[in-house]
């Protein structure tokens, strides 16, 4: 039916245009059907989220000012089950659920990771273009098994953190981790009210830690306020001085923790999150300048922003974060800016 219309065309076309004509349009047709079917591959491909990198298609971000994909990670790897990004002239744009969108920036360039599926050490330390000891170094509680949903603390640069005690300055804790003391002050923008404030942690660019001769020191040096602390538990005080300068005091999960000293709650976390080894925790700041901290704790009692008496009840002793032992179930107890008075060992 249809060609009985189109016939008497067909018969009176070779007298207006030449074989050579026809042969041309016919090439123009086939180029243009050709044309169709990629660019219907590319837009199939591309919705699927399996778009590829490298080859002739390096480029097509040039051309077409964005396209989508799919990554899993910064060192190559991609998946099609993963979060989607966007490239806008070679800038990736993460979505909000992609590892480097769950940073919490913090101060003087220190950030807050949380952990996510897929991480390992090596990869976050490359991620940040840190040293897998700057890592470790920074994070004290962490282990080889990292755990989705941990905090991890990052630093601006390859080095340690240090905690500062009283009397220090930019030039004696340069002197004694033997870097330049430019390097500090160019790392810490307030680095003079760190200084002031006792047990504040200070970044130290490509410095190590001082060791156990170093830490020894360092403890050796604070101030002796044995009297101005009472026990913060009845258990069993282990009394054996460790990172930092803490003790822990074993007892039953549930049992009472006290302030150790009048003070002002300044931070605290009840929500189970790893936190560097501490679980959940509660840091009270005393009258004298001293800080002190109540780690592992399974329920807090205070809020930021209360004021304590020596003696208050402030948490209960549990086993969250980095704990050992039947049940786990202690308190790690740790001053800051004074000797711990109740370490022995």
């Amino acid at each position: 039916m249809v060609f009985s219309h189109i016939k008497p065309l067909l018969r009176g076309f070779p007298k207006a245009t030449s074989l050579w004509s026809l042969v041309f349009i016919l090439i123009i047709v086939a180029a243009g059907r050709f044309a169709y079917s990629k660019t219907e591959s590319f837009v199939n491909r591309e919705e699927s989220g399996s778009f590829s990198f490298g080859g002739p298609a390096g480029n097509s971000e040039g051309n077409l000012g964005f396209f989508s994909g799919s990554l899993t990670s910064l060192n190559g790897e991609y998946s099609d089950d993963e979060e989607k990004f966007l490239i806008f002239d070679g800038v990736v744009v993460l979505g909000t659920s992609h590892p480097l969108s769950n940073l919490i920036p913090t101060r003087d360039g220190l950030q807050k990771y949380k952990v996510q599926s897929g991480d390992t050490l090596s990869g976050i330390a490359a991620q940040f273009g840190l040293t897998l000891q700057t890592l470790r170094w920074a994070n004290p509680g962490l282990r080889s098994a990292i755990r989705i949903g941990e905090e991890l603390t990052i630093l601006p640069v390859s080095g340690i953190l240090h905690a500062v005690k009283e009397d220090d300055s930019i030039e004696s804790v340069a002197s004694r981790y033997q870097i330049d003391p430019n390097l500090i002050r160019e790392y810490n923008p307030d680095y003079q009210k760190t200084l002031d404030s006792p047990g504040e942690l200070l970044v130290l660019p490509n410095a190590k830690p001082l060791g156990n001769i170093g830490y020894a020191r360092y403890i050796q040096n604070l101030p002796n306020l044995k009297s101005y602390f009472v026990l913060p538990a009845r258990g069993w005080n282990w009394a054996r001085l460790h990172d930092y300068n803490a003790v822990d005091i074993a007892d039953q999960c549930g049992k009472p923790i006290y302030a150790a000293a009048e003070g002002l709650v300044i931070e605290e976390s009840s929500e189970g999150y790893w936190n560097q080894g501490h679980g959940n925790y509660v840091f009270l700041e005393h009258p004298n300048g001293t800080k002190t901290r109540y780690s592992h704790t399974s329920e807090n009692l205070v809020n930021v922003g209360d004021y304590v008496s020596q003696g208050d009840h402030v948490a209960l002793i549990g086993n969250t974060g980095n704990t050992h032992g039947p049940t786990g179930c202690h308190l790690h107890f740790e001053t800051h800016g004074a000797k711990n008075p109740f370490a022995i060992k």
